[in-house]
C-alpha cells in the first residue's frame, strides 16, 4: 500500500505527462496533465489570512485552491447548496476571514468575515451531521485524506487507465476522497461533473469507467438508462442503497462496491468486495470492535479526525484515544463487517445528508405547536413520516415547515395515530413500538 504524506504528495507520484483532470468548456472537453496541475499550484498566490473558506465546487479552480492551501492554511470546506442561514453559521463558527469560489456567495457573506484571528492551524475542515446549530466541524488534516485514499485504494485499486467521473461535492468527505483523491492516488483521470443538471449527459459525454454515487443518485441514474457502456465500476457510499438498485447495475455488467465511513475517519472504513454488497472487508489501517451493545468502535492510526473544532465536550463522548464510538450498530462475521443501523438520532437519506432529529423536531413542534404529541420516523424508503395523536388537521401547518426545509428532509406522509403514542418515563417517544405500515 502506498503511503502519502499530505495531498501534493498523491500528485507528484504519477507520470506527469499523464492527464490528471478532464473538465467541459463550452462543450468541449480540457484536459490538465498532471505535471500541469501542479504548475497552476505551484503559481496559487497565497492569500494574507490565515482562515480560509471555500465553496467546494466541482470545479479546477476549486482543486487548485485547496491543494495549493493546503498543510499553508486553515481550509474550510463549504457547500454553495447550502441554504444561506447553514452558510452563514458556518463561517462564524470556524472564524472564516476570507472566502474563495462563487463570487455572488463571497460577496452575500462578506460582512460575516472575521477581522482577526489567533488561528495558526493547518487543518481541513468539513461540516457534518445535524442542520445549522447542531453541524459540527470535524478537523482532519492533509495526512488523514491521504491515507484514507490509499486505505480504501487497497482494499478497491484502479487503473491509470481508468476515468473517474466526479458528480458528489467536495465539500462532503465522501465525495472529496473517493471521487478526487483515490483515482488521482493511482494516476487515474478524473472527469470533473458539470453539475446535477448536466448529470443527463455528463456519463455519455466524459464516457468513463468509474464513477462514485450516493444511493438516490445511483437509483435515478439506472431507472433512466443514463450510464455509458464504458463504466465498469461504480462505488455506492453515504446511506443504504436498496438490494434491488445494486441488482439491476449488476444486470449491466457494472460492478457495484458498497462502502462504509464517516467524516470522523477521513472517509470509508470498509467496502463489500464480494457478491454480497453489504458484507464488507476493512481497510487495512482501520481496526474494527463491536462493543457489548452493538455499536461499531473504530480503532485507527492515520485515519481518525483530530476533533471537533472548538468542541472538546463532543469530541470526548466520542473519541478516546485512537477509537472512535460511531454511534452505528453493527456485527463481525468472518472478519466482514455488517452495519446493522444506528445507535443515535441522526437520520441518514439516500442523497447522502443527515438531520439531527432531536432540533428537526423542536422546531417542527414550533410549528405545529407546543405540546403536540408526535413523532417523527423514516420510512423503509428512506422518506420522513409525521406521526400525531391529535384531532386537527395540521397539512397546512406542516406544508409551511417543509418550505424551509431541504428536499430530502421534507415530511412527505402525515399519520394519524388513534391513540397517544408510546413514551418512556422520561417521556421519550418509543419509536420502536411503532409500526408504521400497521398506522
Amino acid at each position: 500500500m502506498t503511503d502519502f504524506t499530505n495531498l501534493v504528495s498523491i500528485l507528484d507520484r504519477q507520470d506527469p505527462s499523464r492527464v490528471a483532470f478532464t473538465y467541459a468548456q463550452e462543450e468541449a472537453k480540457v484536459d490538465l496533465t498532471f505535471a500541469e496541475v501542479r504548475s497552476r499550484i505551484e503559481a496559487y498566490p497565497l492569500p494574507k489570512e490565515q482562515v480560509i473558506g471555500i465553496f467546494a465546487d466541482t470545479n479546477i479552480e476549486t482543486i487548485v485552491a485547496i491543494f495549493a492551501l493546503a498543510g499553508k492554511r486553515q481550509i474550510v470546506l463549504l457547500s454553495s447548496d447550502d441554504p444561506s442561514p447553514t452558510i452563514a453559521a458556518q463561517i462564524e463558527a470556524t472564524h472564516i476571514q476570507k472566502l474563495i469560489g462563487d463570487e455572488d456567495l463571497m460577496e452575500e457573506f462578506a460582512p460575516l468575515l472575521t477581522k482577526e484571528t489567533a488561528e495558526q492551524g493547518t487543518n481541513i475542515l468539513f461540516f457534518t451531521s445535524g442542520t445549522t446549530s447542531k453541524a459540527k466541524a470535524v478537523v482532519l488534516t492533509q495526512e488523514s485524506l491521504a491515507a484514507a485514499a490509499a486505505n480504501g485504494g487497497a482494499l478497491l485499486p484502479l487503473s491509470e487507465n481508468d476515468s473517474l467521473l466526479s458528480v458528489l461535492p467536495l465539500s462532503h468527505v465522501y465525495g472529496f476522497v473517493c471521487a478526487l483523491l483515490w483515482p488521482l492516488s493511482f494516476g487515474a483521470k478524473v472527469c470533473l461533473g458539470r453539475g446535477m443538471r448536466s448529470i443527463f449527459f455528463d456519463f455519455a459525454f466524459f464516457a468513463p469507467t468509474a464513477t462514485v454515487l450516493v444511493p438516490q443518485m445511483a437509483g435515478f441514474l439506472e431507472a433512466k438508462n443514463l450510464f455509458n457502456p464504458e463504466l465498469k465500476l461504480i462505488l455506492i457510499g453515504a446511506g443504504i442503497c436498496p438490494r434491488p438498485v445494486i441488482e439491476a447495475i449488476r444486470k449491466r455488467g457494472i460492478r457495484v462496491s458498497f462502502g462504509y465511513g464517516l467524516t470522523e475517519t477521513s472517509s470509508g472504513i470498509a467496502l463489500s468486495l464480494g457478491e454480497d454488497p453489504y458484507a464488507m472487508s476493512i481497510c487495512p489501517q482501520d481496526h474494527i470492535e463491536i462493543a457489548p451493545d452493538g455499536e461499531i468502535l473504530v480503532t485507527s492510526p492515520t485515519t481518525l479526525f483530530q476533533g471537533y473544532y472548538e468542541d472538546e465536550e463532543a469530541t470526548a463522548k466520542v473519541k478516546r484515544g485512537d477509537t472512535l464510538y460511531t454511534g452505528d450498530l453493527g456485527r463481525l462475521e468472518n472478519g466482514l463487517l455488517y452495519v446493522n443501523g444506528r445507535k443515535k438520532e441522526i437520520l441518514v437519506f439516500n442523497d447522502g445528508s443527515k438531520l439531527f432529529l432531536p432540533e428537526y423536531e423542536r422546531e417542527l413542534e414550533y410549528a405545529l405547536g407546543l405540546g403536540t404529541d408526535f413523532a417523527v420516523m423514516q420510512d423503509p424508503q428512506g422518506n420522513l413520516v409525521l406521526v400525531l395523536h391529535d384531532a386537527r388537521d395540521v397539512s397546512p401547518l406542516v406544508d409551511a415547515f417543509n418550505q424551509k426545509q431541504a428536499r430530502s428532509h421534507r415530511i412527505g406522509r402525515i399519520i394519524y395515530a388513534e391513540h397517544p403514542l408510546p413514551r418512556t418515563k422520561t417521556n421519550k417517544v418509543k419509536r420502536y413500538q411503532i409500526d408504521l405500515s400497521k398506522e
